[in-house]
């Protein structure tokens, strides 16, 4: 898991949503109800940014699960890191859309 208050919420038969609380970053998997390696559509959206940095396509809940999961944890990690390192004692944190680009797409 990303942080270990995330959990996956199933927000309707065919939608799932899990949201990193400390970033804002939201991972996604839609049931397409496809057949095959294209029925579960997952992205990672960064918060406050309307497109994802990362999304694909795979045949198995499971497996999206997974990927999203591995997605969402490698932009959180890159979002503290560098938010540790420019944050000011009273400055906001940059936003993970500025931070999360690290060739995930299409995996």
């Amino acid at each position: 898991m990303p942080h270990r208050n995330a959990k996956w919420r199933v927000l309707s038969p065919s939608a799932q949503l899990i949201v990193d609380p400390a970033s804002g970053v939201r991972g996604i998997i839609r049931d397409t109800c496809a057949d095959g390696a294209h029925r579960f559509h997952w992205s990672v959206i960064p918060s406050e940014e309307p497109l994802p940095i990362a999304a694909g396509r795979t045949g198995e809940l499971v497996r999206a699960r997974a990927i999203v999961e591995e997605a969402l944890r490698a932009c959180v990690a890159d979002w503290r890191d560098l938010a540790g390192r420019v944050a000011m004692p009273d400055g906001p944190l940059p936003a993970p859309s500025d931070l999360c680009s690290d060739g995930l797409q299409d995996r």
